[in-house]
């Protein structure tokens, strides 16, 4: 097995235990929600070498920032996260904005063309506390 196909697999049973096992940490998909909590994307980037794409617009990720070493391609450039992330079915991928809603409406585009193992992580700000918590946990768990 050579080692991108060891990653996917590796990948696809990893979602299919968060799907089956935690669903209670789920959310419901709609234009506000994310499609995963932001804390298991963490996890997900902090156990395996997943891209990451910002698709917010050049003036918000001027203001915040980006998680990590994210790429930043806007949603709409379908384009763009197609050369980024490979042919079909492409590689895996977590993706985030403001809220999760154009990062859903990038990856239902992106799914229509053939790509699989694309995540929608729903929000920076969301995204960026549950990897900061990850890397920097609080020892002291009485004083959350």
């Amino acid at each position: 097995m050579t080692t991108t196909v060891a990653i996917r697999a590796k990948f696809a049973l990893l979602m299919a235990v968060v799907l089956a096992v935690a669903t209670g940490a789920l959310l419901a998909q709609s234009d506000d929600k994310p499609a995963i909590e932001p804390a298991l994307a963490a996890g997900l980037l902090a156990q395996y070498d997943i891209a990451v794409i910002d698709v917010r617009s050049a003036e918000e990720i001027a203001e915040t920032g980006v998680v990590g070493n994210a790429a930043t391609i806007v949603h709409t450039d379908t384009d763009a996260l197609a050369e980024f992330l490979g042919p079909p079915p492409g590689r895996a991928a977590i993706l985030y904005c403001r809220s999760g809603r154009r990062a859903g409406v990038a990856i239902d585009t992106l799914e229509a063309l053939g790509y699989d193992s694309l995540i929608n992580a729903g929000g920076h700000a969301d995204l960026s506390a549950a990897v900061a918590a990850r890397a920097h946990p609080n020892p002291n768990p009485e004083d959350s």
